[in-house]
């Protein structure tokens, strides 16, 4: 994809209008910031968990191949995408585990969705059954699933009317099934063979230096540490229906160090956490970057739901003084 990038920006400098006014060029989606540029805010009310950022796009084979050859991807064996045709890096990536899955999501300072805003996304807030809406007779032909016979991935964003309303996130349903963090409940409380990993996990727990006096007589750990414990025996939701599973197939087990050709990912953040992980990176961008940054911020409803995460973050004691000042002249 570099260049890609090269030509939009050789392309951008001769966009000049009349009288000398400079035409935005539009942005590349590529580099630490890239996926800035297809954020999708859901403006979620704060009881029912906050406001989040979503990509309109699954993560494609070319946003990988640009993670793979950094030190980031290196750093957990990030596979190549296999790129054979000049359009392939439109393809959706796959064959990622969690921890590859959740290293790319850091790297562009986003994180996986958890499933509550996934699936508040696909259904418009639980208004509706599907991305578009209501069932109907076209549904076949709204996502690449096994009801449309296609067998294999198709570029992202290609299938306009399967949308979420006007202008929000594509293939919600198909393509590739994604990645979330959230652990199925049933992975606590059914059988007992799917149980062995929650009591091993506490057992570790118990004996692990500076945590056993947290084991208090009767109380129960933490989920958080249990699902710590257990690391990749511990089974993540896989969401949305992939190329090879029927439309309605929407919610899948995987465990964490799974991988396969059907199972990609979604970058997903909420405005303060962005912002922190904006803040910590701070030093990194570059002049593109930048220029995402500015335009991102400029979106409707943007600038104030980070204004409000700002001041949030500021309560909380989640951001030092540099960090607060960094953050305000880019919201300024």
């Amino acid at each position: 994809m570099p260049h890609r990038r090269a030509t939009l920006l050789l392309l951008g400098a001769a966009l000049v209008g009349c009288g000398g006014r400079e035409v935005e060029a539009p942005l590349v989606r590529s580099g630490r910031l890239g996926s800035l540029r297809d954020l999708f805010l859901f403006a979620r009310a704060d009881a029912a968990g906050g406001p989040f950022f979503l990509d309109c796009f699954e993560v494609t084979r070319g946003d990988w191949l640009e993670f793979a050859r950094t030190d980031a991807g290196r750093a957990v064996s990030a596979p190549m995408p296999r790129i054979e045709q000049t359009d392939d890096d439109s393809l959706p990536m796959a064959g990622v585990d969690l921890v590859q899955a959740r290293a790319f999501a850091h790297w562009r300072c986003c994180r996986l969705p958890r499933e509550d805003e996934w699936s508040f996304a696909c259904t418009s807030g639980n208004h509706n059954v599907f991305p578009w809406g209501e069932a109907g007779p076209q549904d076949d032909v709204r996502a690449n699933t096994q009801d449309l016979g296609f067998g294999g991935p198709t570029p992202v964003g290609a299938f306009e009317s399967g949308r979420v309303g006007e202008s929000g996130p594509y293939d919600m349903i198909g393509n590739v099934a994604e990645w979330s963090e959230t652990v199925p409940k049933w992975w606590f409380r059914e059988d007992r063979d799917e149980l062995r990993p929650v009591w091993s996990a506490r057992r570790q727990l118990t004996v692990a230096a500076g945590l056993a006096a947290w084991a208090l007589p009767g109380a129960p750990w933490s989920p958080v540490l249990i699902v710590e414990a257990a690391r990749q025996q511990a089974p993540r939701e896989v969401l949305g229906s992939a190329f090879s599973s029927p439309r309605d197939e929407l919610v899948v087990e995987r465990l964490a160090g799974e991988s396969g050709d059907t199972i990609g990912l979604r970058l997903c953040t909420s405005p303060g956490e962005l912002l922190q992980a904006l803040a910590r990176d701070r030093g990194s961008f570059d002049r593109e970057d930048r220029r995402q940054l500015e335009r991102f911020v400029r979106r409707d409803g943007h600038a104030a739901v980070l204004r409000s995460a700002l001041a949030q973050s500021v309560d909380d004691g989640q951001l030092d003084a540099a960090a607060r000042r960094w953050c305000a002249e880019l919201l300024r």
